[in-house]
């Protein structure tokens, strides 16, 4: 007869501390879409500009990042990818 062991382990996930996000946004009425920066006013900015040259007012707004998830005991740096 054979055993299984199972033991927990705590995880938690984390943002990657070389890699900045990337916020982009892209209008629901057109093909318009903000270029893509680090700064996410920048991208906002860009969205209240379009909207005051087309009366356009909705958008979808999104920020991309890159994490990982370090086990407990682990070091924090993260793994090569």
């Amino acid at each position: 007869m054979s055993r299984a062991v199972f033991r927990s382990l705590v995880h938690r996930i984390t943002a990657h501390p070389d890699i900045p996000l990337t916020y982009t946004a892209s209008c629901e009425s057109c093909s318009w879409k903000a270029e893509p920066a680090a700064d996410g006013e920048a991208v906002d900015v860009e969205c209240m500009a379009h909207s005051g040259r087309s009366n356009h007012r909705q958008f979808t707004r999104t920020v991309t990042g890159r994490a990982f998830v370090v086990r407990e005991g682990e070091d924090s740096k993260p793994p090569a990818p």
